[in-house]
């Protein structure tokens, strides 16, 4: 059982309404229910407020329409208090430390709590900090080195000599340190270029399901502490993350390409070899970029443009043939001679 009183001493949030009214679980705003927790992330959602059923909500601090029978948590970050509600009502599963049985492990240096589940693989010369979790079906190559309470999903793939930070998902089907795509085309065959680098991901970085990341060539493929990456992403050979980063899904990062810190990128951008993205840049989705950005850049398209200015030049376009139009009327009226528009 929990009340609105404690979740509101763990947000460290302002009460307005009833601090002993129980809460049975959460809800969207938009269909409310009577007893469970929403709220409110901005103004496009004020319609929902008067018309919902929900019994609390949490608001911004600065919020101050009339509370209509429910019971506001004021907190600085509404958002950021919905996902600590969140967790305060999830259910996940806690699994018992230890190997079991059916897991297969080699001569591995595990720590203290660490979790193997059945049909996991761990070679020779792994490292595990203490609180691991690795899942069903996942294997970690020889001399792999895992920091603490890092979580492995089921049928993950890490290959030999990868390095994980501490407080590190990697969701299920995600294949880290496959060879880069590095060939030489000799006598007309293309032989392979050995990648002998490794992969080193930073800590508090989560890692979506089914990603690629490569190996490098002979310098690492970096992921930066802090960075987040959706599900269906590629990043390629050598290619450098900086911190705390946020790619959505089916994003490709081409080798040796360097992104800098809290680099945003949407879902299905292409970025290409060897150039240099900038901090804080912000690419949406479905955009290509070929060459270099400066910090703070905002692109869009393909090739990729300032997003304003790509915005102005899309209106033109789409009067393109309504000024044709005008352009052929007034070559008609010139040919005639009548010289009017």
């Amino acid at each position: 059982m929990i009340t609105v009183s404690q979740i509101a001493e763990s947000l460290k949030g302002e009460i307005v309404g009833d601090p002993d009214l129980v809460v049975n679980g959460v809800c969207e705003l938009e269909n409310g229910v009577d007893g469970k927790i929403s709220f409110l992330s901005g103004p496009s959602y004020f319609r929902y407020f008067n018309t919902s059923r929900v019994s609390v909500v949490i608001v911004n601090s600065d919020f101050d329409l009339p509370a209509n029978g429910k019971t506001l948590i004021k907190v600085g970050n509404p958002v950021y208090g919905f996902a600590r509600v969140l967790e305060m009502f999830s259910e996940r599963p806690e699994y018992p430390s230890g190997v079991d049985k059916k897991a297969s492990i080699g001569k591995a240096s595990l720590g203290d709590h660490v979790t193997i589940a059945p049909l996991a693989v761990v070679a020779d010369g792994v490292i595990a900090g203490d609180g691991c979790y690795i899942g069903s079906g996942s294997y970690v190559g020889s001399k792999c080195i895992l920091g603490k309470n890092v979580t492995i999903h089921a049928n993950v793939t890490l290959y030999d000599g990868v390095i994980v930070g501490n407080n590190v998902t990697i969701d299920a089907g995600t294949v880290i340190g496959a060879d880069g795509f590095g060939w030489v085309t000799v006598e007309g065959k293309h032989r392979k270029i050995p990648q002998i680098g490794t992969v080193r991901i930073g800590n508090d970085v989560w890692i979506g399901a089914n990603c690629t990341i490569d190996r490098g060539t002979f310098k690492d493929t970096i992921i930066g502490d802090g960075t987040k990456l959706d599900n269906l992403i590629q990043i390629g050979h050598n290619a450098s993350i900086g911190k705390h980063c946020l790619f959505a899904a089916q994003l490709g990062v081409a080798g040796s390409t360097t992104i800098g810190d809290y680099v945003t990128i949407a879902g299905q951008v292409g970025i290409v070899d060897h150039i240099t993205i900038g901090d804080r840049c912000v690419i949406a989705s479905k955009t290509a970029v070929f060459n270099s950005l400066k910090p703070g850049s905002f692109v869009s398209g393909i090739p990729a443009r300032d997003h304003k200015s790509r915005l102005r030049q899309d209106v033109i376009i789409n009067r393109l043939p309504e000024l044709m139009k005008r352009i052929r009327t007034l070559e008609a009226q010139i040919i005639k001679g009548t010289g009017k528009e």
